[in-house]
């Protein structure tokens, strides 16, 4: 089994993300639970399109995955595909056991608002398939294997005959970039999903859920709500210059447990 982790640094948004340190962050923690569940870890740091105007860095992970692995020679059963913004617990069971051999995910409900209004976005350009929103995941963490290579190259084959038509709703819908079309292409070749991955392993949005906090009753443990009940910790929803520093904070509070 393989996880795949985009770390391609997009020099049109370092001032937006106040650089990209916290590559290193995430890393540090994949690589320590991948040894440990004897799991190959590839990071993607290399673009395949150096244009990132044309294809960005998140398209490019989501359209080349395969091409990437099979260019490297690297052997592989499942894989997984997780943002640069997650860290994995040390002790984080193995979710590739969880999957049922079916594309896995977990069903994204954080802003029902935004998703609502992204699949409204791409509506027209599939034909007006009616995309199930109680079906919709986030594309942040993504679990698949050999048999989905074919979904995934058919929408790279759609992608590069319709380019400009995605880059035009990339600006006009400004809601998502692979995740939605993702979503589209999928439910429309009746891939079968597994979107019951357990709560802990889909810890987003961390402040709004005062998931930061901990309890004032148990002064002994002033261990953080996330790390002590999640296990994939999503550091999206903050402002993005914030981000580094805020994942540095948690390193060096659980770096201990990764040796």
């Amino acid at each position: 089994n393989v996880v795949g982790g985009p770390a391609i640094k997009n020099p049109n948004h370092n001032q937006k993300y106040g650089g990209f340190d916290y590559f290193e962050f995430s890393r540090k923690t994949w690589e320590y639970w991948c040894k440990k569940n004897d799991v190959l870890f590839i990071p993607f740091t290399e673009p395949v399109e150096k244009d990132f105007n044309k294809i960005n860095p998140n398209w490019q992970k989501c359209l080349y995955v395969f091409d990437e692995l099979e260019r490297k020679n690297i052997k592989y059963n499942k894989i997984a595909l997780v943002d640069s913004s997650c860290m994995i617990k040390w002790d984080a069971p193995n979710f590739f056991e969880m999957t049922d051999d079916r594309f896995t995910a977990w069903r994204d409900m954080d802003n029902l608002q935004w998703i609502h209004d992204s699949i409204v976005g791409y509506k027209e350009f599939y034909n007006n398939f009616k995309c199930d929103i109680f079906k919709y995941f986030s594309s942040g963490f993504i679990i698949f294997n050999k048999k989905h290579k074919k979904h995934f190259n058919s929408l790279k084959d759609h992608f590069h005959k319709n380019i400009e038509k995605y880059l035009e709703l990339q600006r006009t819908v400004k809601k998502g970039n692979d995740q939605t079309p993702l979503n589209y292409w999928l439910q429309m070749n009746n891939v079968e999903m597994n979107l019951e991955l357990p709560l802990a392993f889909k810890l987003t949005h961390l402040h709004r859920k005062e998931m930061f906090s901990h309890n004032w009753q148990l002064q002994e443990d002033k261990t953080p709500f996330f790390i002590k009940y999640g296990y994939n910790w999503i550091f999206n929803g903050i402002p993005k210059d914030k981000r580094t520093d805020i994942m540095r904070q948690t390193w060096e509070f659980i770096k201990k447990n990764y040796v």
